[in-house]
């Protein structure tokens, strides 16, 4: 690889590259360039209809007599096998000089110094400028003869920034004692004694469903078989596992009410929250809504603070202005629990104040929506009598919430920071005042002198607020690169620092006094293009995936790829450790996974340019590399294609040795592969049935081996039961199909159960039908056996009419169920069931919303 330190960047070496770059995603303001879209799309809508009215056959469309090919037959060559080791460097085409390095194992290294990271920043800020002068110079002709710039600002967002989502979680209202026993529906009281039945065989199921052994998943809903934690919006609901009629933990997030004077802005707040009494006639008091915890060690001061409650029964009355306002937060938002022992981890949001900023005020080198801060309370000492549970320590930490997991106690949470690179490009669009009367050289002239005039104060503004620079090391960062491959001379993204993924690791075990006054964490990171792809963890490695692009030189083409930056976990600090490439997308996290020091990656790479099959569906497996055999994960074996023509992965599970693969267009292969060698791995197994799964999970009945598929067919859910026993001729033993019915386990797989000793099946079932009737939102127990698969209990947590035009509070819980001494607890939307599972009957009925949104109506799927 190229040494940094022997190339001038003021003299790059010379590379014949084009001067435009056609994927660069700058926005452009050409007229003209509107209108032939919009006539070449007229023309293609009448081809296309003249087509089809003369009855042509356009090529490559799916059809029933589609030709089969097996997992040995020749399939069409995507050139998949580009090396990953080729060019290290390539020239920014445009004005400034700048060199990229692209993506290979050497990213890994990481920075011996953090001025070897700031010059790759700078080179980088250059390129990015470049692809905007290059695009707006093109454009020069309607600028030279249309007029000049305009005063006023026009808001330009990236693609990658465009697409995010903006949480806002707004005001509830506080509870005052004793409410909280109305959210019991008391009719249950009575069939609740039945919690204690003796009549069936005690099963416990209550841990997260989680993919990698060892590795716990962050989860809305966590339990130690004690108590149960669950999020609901902004509060911490806890209660006990076995007898939730004993109280409940109310633990509400600190909620900063900023007021009118203290916005540095030119109008009043939005929304003011106002707390009375129930006297409607009284004039009502303004107060702060706060979190009512204590940072005390013990629970007798937990007690003693929660005992000065002043009771009183108020409600929140939201006055809106017409006018949103860049000071105005909403409530805070939790993410996601963690439970390790005696701690329980919670890892919560505020919208940043860097989002909305007043004009006139400094701008963020950073785009983070959210303030994200890791809590850690007491959950051994829970208190029942609506009080909070104790806070023993946070710590503030930086980029939006992405996942987390926990691996003994080892806590690792990844974040995503948005890189504000336009409050550094937007000077240099052509519609500015500056550029006016200008033409295309003068225009370059004077855009190139722009930028270099920001380039080196936003990069030290950029290393300052991403906090790159701590302790004066940054050999915890991927060398900064564009995630491409391939012998191609151009640049394919033009912005590189669009996003920053830290891996934030933190010791869970930490002492009561270092959680309160010394709460450390550790970071490593890289950047990316765009929002990562998915997380995988296992122990000691958490792999960011990233889809990034390859050139196919045979078809002039670019194609999907799938990067792998891997992260050594093992240790104290995260840090970079190796790297690899695959081609084609993922489906998800089940894609990537990690056995006997190798990854495994299954990635569907498609092209729709292609007559004979438009997908090629393929493991990859690489070898990990200890320490002193650098940073590549090499290639060692791949499968051939998995699938007909045309399908592609809908689902896929790795166990051991064993790779379990669905794919799917118009029927269901299922797939078993043997990846025993890791040289040649092989099908050994196939079954083909209607309809496609999208979650696999394996079970044992009676000594024989299965996988139990959830997905789709017919516009129902579809349940199958694979037997694997005779891995080279699997068979569905078992199917049961629920029509005009979904469910949110096939893409969520932490709202699946299964419990081994009763054999019972938990999932969540939804109906909508888009009237007052009909509408279900529940659960439904299945009993499993070998050949059957049969329906036993349906649990409804709302009536067809409420769920179509009833008032909820502005939460939801995600579908989740747990099972202690073989009673079912089911969490979904605004309530929390408990079933006997013997009999189906209702224990008890928990409504969260109770007193929670008297002034405040949503949509129940809010």
């Amino acid at each position: 690889m190229m040494e940094e330190s022997a190339e001038d960047i003021e003299n790059p070496p010379p590379i014949a590259v084009s001067k435009t770059n056609p994927h660069n995603n700058t926005p452009s303001n050409d007229p003209n360039k509107k209108i032939k879209i919009v006539l070449l799309s007229t023309f293609l809508l009448i081809a296309i209809v003249l087509a089809i009215s003369l009855g042509i056959t356009f090529q490559g469309n799916p059809s029933d007599d589609v030709e089969e090919v097996g997992e040995g037959d020749k399939m069409p060559e995507l050139d998949q096998t580009t090396p990953i080791e080729e060019a290290t460097f390539l020239v920014s085409p445009g004005p400034i000089p700048a060199r990229i390095r692209m993506a290979t194992p050497n990213v890994a290294n990481g920075y011996t110094s953090c001025a070897d990271l700031k010059n790759d920043i700078l080179n980088a800020l250059n390129h990015l400028a470049n692809t905007i002068i290059v695009e707006q110079s093109s454009n020069g002709g309607w600028y030279e003869y249309h007029g000049c710039g305009r005063d006023e600002p026009i808001f330009i967002l990236e693609d990658s920034f465009a697409d995010e989502t903006v949480y806002a979680d707004a005001a509830g209202m506080e509870m005052s004692e004793g409410e909280e026993a109305a959210m019991y529906d008391d009719s249950t009281a009575t069939a609740y004694s039945s919690f204690e039945s003796e009549d069936v065989a005690k099963e416990d199921s209550y841990e997260t469903n989680n993919q990698v052994q060892g590795v716990d998943e962050a989860d809305f809903v966590k339990s130690d078989g004690k108590h149960v934690f669950t999020a609901y919006g902004d509060v911490i609901f806890a209660w006990d596992a076995l007898d939730a009629k004993k109280g409940l933990s109310i633990t509400r997030m600190p909620y900063n009410d900023t007021s009118d004077k203290d916005c540095n802005y030119f109008e009043p707040m939005p929304v003011d929250v106002i707390l009375s009494d129930n006297d409607e006639d009284s004039i009502p008091s303004r107060e702060p809504l706060t979190e009512e915890v204590t940072t005390a060690a013990s629970p007798e001061a937990a007690a003693a603070s929660s005992s000065g409650s002043s009771g009183r029964n108020r409600k929140a009355m939201m006055i809106a202005d017409s006018m949103p306002m860049p000071c105005y937060k909403p409530k805070p938002q939790i993410h996601s629990l963690l439970l390790r022992g005696p701690r329980l981890t919670v890892i919560v949001s505020e919208e940043s104040s860097h989002y909305y900023s007043p004009f006139g005020a400094e701008t963020s080198a950073l785009y983070d929506y959210q303030d994200l801060t890791i809590k850690v309370y007491d959950a051994e000492n829970v208190p029942l009598d609506g009080g909070p549970l104790i806070l023993l320590g946070e710590k503030k930490i930086k980029g939006n919430y992405h996942d987390a997991r926990s691996i003994d106690n080892h806590g690792i949470v990844i974040t995503t920071s948005h890189v504000n690179t336009f409050s550094f490009t937007d000077e240099l669009y052509r519609w500015r005042s500056q550029y006016c009367g200008m033409n295309s050289t003068e225009y370059e002239a004077l855009a190139k002198e722009t930028a270099l005039n920001k380039t080196e104060s936003f990069m030290e503004k950029m290393v300052k607020d991403l906090e790159l620079e701590l302790d004066g090391n940054c050999d915890g960062i991927f060398q900064v690169a564009s995630i491409q491959a391939g012998d191609s001379k151009e640049v394919y993204d033009s912005n590189l620092l669009d996003h920053f993924v830290r891996v934030i690791g933190f010791d869970m075990d930490m002492s009561t006094n270092q959680l309160a006054n010394e709460f450390s964490t550790s970071s490593s990171g890289t950047f990316a293009p765009g929002w990562p792809d998915s997380i995988y963890v296992s122990q000691g490695f958490a792999g960011v995936v990233n889809v990034g692009h390859s050139y196919n030189p045979s078809k002039n083409r670019w194609e999907d790829s799938t990067f792998v930056s891997g992260f050594n976990i093992s240790g104290e600090v995260p840090k970079p450790f190796a790297f690899a490439r695959a081609p084609g997308r993922p489906l998800n996290k089940f894609a990537t996974d990690l056995y006997d020091n190798h990854l495994r990656v299954a990635t569907t790479t498609t092209d729709w340019t292609n007559t004979d099959s438009t997908t090629v569906n393929q493991i990859f497996v690489f070898q990990v590399p200890s320490e002193d055999q650098g940073r590549e994960m090499k290639l060692v074996g791949e499968t051939k294609h998995l699938g007909k023509k045309n399908e592609r992965i809908t689902a896929v599970r790795f166990k051991g040795d064993r790779a379990y693969v669905v794919t799917f267009e118009q029927i269901d292969p299922f797939y078993v592969v043997d990846l025993g060698k890791h040289s040649e791995p092989k099908v050994i197994g196939e079954l083909e049935i209607p309809g496609f799964s999208q979650y696999l999970h394996e079970l044992e009945i009676e000594g024989e081996s299965f996988m139990l598929g959830l997905g789709r067919q017919d516009n129902g859910i579809k349940i199958g039961l694979f037997n694997i026993t005779d891995e080279r001729n699997p068979v569905q033993s078992a199917f049961h199909l629920e029509k005009q019915a979904s469910s949110s386990a096939g893409t969520d797989s932490l709202a699946f159960r299964y419990l081994p000793i009763s054999q019972l099946l938990i999932i969540p079932k939804s109906e909508w039908t888009w009237t007052e009737n009909g509408n279900f939102d529940g659960f439904v127990v299945y009993s499993i056996n070998s050949t059957h698969i049969t329906p036993v209990h349906e649990i409804q947590h709302a009536d067809s009419q409420s769920i179509y035009r009833g008032c909820w509070y502005n939460a939801y819980l995600r579908p989740r169920s747990l099972v202690f001494q073989s009673k079912l607890t089911t969490l979904l939307s605004h309530s929390v069931l408990g079933t006997n599972l013997e009999t189906g009957d209702t224990l008890f009925d928990l409504n969260l919303d109770k007193t929670l949104n008297n002034t405040e109506c949503h949509g129940y799927f809010y």
